[in-house]
């Protein structure tokens, strides 16, 4: 039997206006090769400068990972060539990262473990390549962008369990908003390592796979890798040490080089950057940019307003929905209430519209304002729906949709009481096969009531008046 060893190297984008060493925008989409400068193209003589916003916000990341934080921060050169890094060598940090020994706690497959952190550090992105035909372009607009990386031990042993890691690491820097972990434009990125070995013996040959761009993608390529390596092993092949891309046209990896030891980038303190020393300011100022983190969210929402996990993972998922989740509970709306039609009828219109919760008609006050009207009972549950659909086309508030469309629940016995007697009396045929035992006209003479006042009769009412009068 094998054992599999996986690791990650997750690649962040922190949200800082300008680059980490030099005061171009840091912005993704704007024309190629116009956010740069002397310093992030890597022209001779330049300085570069840290960012003072940069380094505050690795630091949370740190904190929040639950690494030790180094006393001082060493920035090294990393020297190698490769077209889309012009200065021919890297700003990272080696020796001496920002953090270390920190964890994930993961829950998978109903168990829970905990995924450690090797060391955490700053550097400098490198700029894009674009292959076009047989064509290289190269956009350095990225280039100088500030990119922390997250490395683990090698503790998780299937792709199925680095897809959650990512995904709960993902919805984690955006709660601490210290970037936006959309993957598709490469704000955050993963290489992942993978060996096997027989079981009991350790670590065996490492691949790395890069080219990963979604964490579907970290599992599938690292399922396909444990089985290849399966196959290598079993026929007595060895596991040659490499770097593989992940194609994801064919799904499968491919080799791409072999892979580099820390030797080979030359390492050596930057001369230009002093180490950062955090003082006590600076660590006061980190502990205060620390929000609650999703995973202790959850376990608050279920046992403080008695959620099922269901509902409280599709909540805490975005920190936007949860904050606005709470504000809809300080309005005084039920949890379980408010939690239903967050999740179901409101996200069916956002996804039909393609809209975030954030910026859309329906603010915390408006939502509240509607479960308020139906626990009232001054409309019923159909009409609460048609509101909200009337507060995302027309935003406005839902007390004033019921005003301005008459919407408004009857809820007079007497008044309904009439006009049950006028439809069954126009009905004369139902209302004597329902006298008789059938109840299938029920729904018939329901349904003609509601078409008599529009949608507005309490449906309950209605139903209790009528078997009172058929019965």
């Amino acid at each position: 039997m094998y054992q599999s060893f996986i690791g990650l190297e997750i690649h962040i984008q922190l949200l800082t206006e300008t680059k980490v060493f030099c005061g171009c925008i840091n912005r993704f989409g704007d024309e190629p090769n116009t956010n740069v400068c002397p310093v992030c193209m890597g022209y001779p003589g330049v300085l570069p400068a840290l960012n003072g916003e940069a380094i505050h916000l690795s630091y949370i990341v740190a904190r929040a990972l639950n690494c030790t934080l180094s006393p001082q921060a060493v920035f090294e050169r990393k020297n190698y060539f490769y077209p889309d890094m012009p200065k021919n060598y890297q700003i990272s940090q080696f020796s001496s990262p920002l953090g270390r020994n920190g964890w994930i706690d993961l829950e998978y497959q109903g168990k829970k473990k905990r995924i450690r952190i090797h060391e955490i550090h700053l550097e400098e992105d490198a700029g894009k390549m674009i292959h076009a035909g047989d064509m290289s372009l190269l956009d350095y607009n990225r280039a100088g962008t500030p990119l922390l990386e997250i490395v683990t031990e090698p503790d998780m042993e299937a792709g199925e369990e680095a897809e959650l890691l990512l995904q709960n690491f993902r919805r984690t820097i955006r709660y601490l908003g210290v970037c936006d972990g959309n993957m598709e434009e490469g704000s955050m990125r993963c290489d992942a390592n993978v060996s096997i070995n027989l079981e009991g013996k350790g670590l065996g040959r490492k691949v790395e796979i890069k080219n990963l761009n979604s964490s579907r993608f970290v599992r599938m390529a690292l399922n396909y890798e444990i089985e290849r390596q399966t196959e290598n092993l079993d026929k007595g092949v060895k596991v040659i040490q490499e770097t593989r891309l992940w194609n994801e046209n064919r799904d499968v990896t491919e080799a791409m080089r072999t892979k580099e030891s820390a030797h080979d980038y030359r390492y050596f303190p930057e001369p230009d950057l002093p180490p950062f020393i955090p003082g006590a300011e600076f660590l006061a100022r980190v502990d205060k940019g620390l929000v609650e983190l999703p995973e202790a969210r959850r376990a608050r929402f279920i046992a403080d307003y008695g959620l099922n996990e269901t509902a409280a993972d599709f909540l805490i998922n975005e920190k936007a929905t949860a904050d606005f989740y709470e504000e809809v509970l300080k309005s005084g709306a039920a949890p379980d209430t408010a939690a239903s039609w967050l999740q179901f009828d409101v996200r069916k219109i956002l996804n039909r519209g393609n809209q975030e919760l954030a910026g859309s008609p329906l603010t915390a006050q408006r939502l509240a304002q509607l479960l308020s009207l139906l626990a009232e009972n001054r409309i019923h549950g159909k009409i609460a729906k048609q509101v909200l659909e009337a507060v995302f086309a027309e935003d406005k508030d839902p007390a004033r949709i019921i005003k301005e469309k008459g919407w408004e629940q009857m809820n007079s016995p007497a008044e309904l009481a009439a006009l049950v007697d006028k439809v069954l009396a126009a009905n004369t045929k139902a209302a004597d096969a329902v006298r008789a035992g059938d109840e299938k006209p029920l729904g018939f003479l329901m349904g003609q009531i509601m078409k008599e006042t529009g949608g507005r009769a309490e449906p309950r009412l209605v139903q209790k008046l009528l078997k009172e009068k058929t019965g």
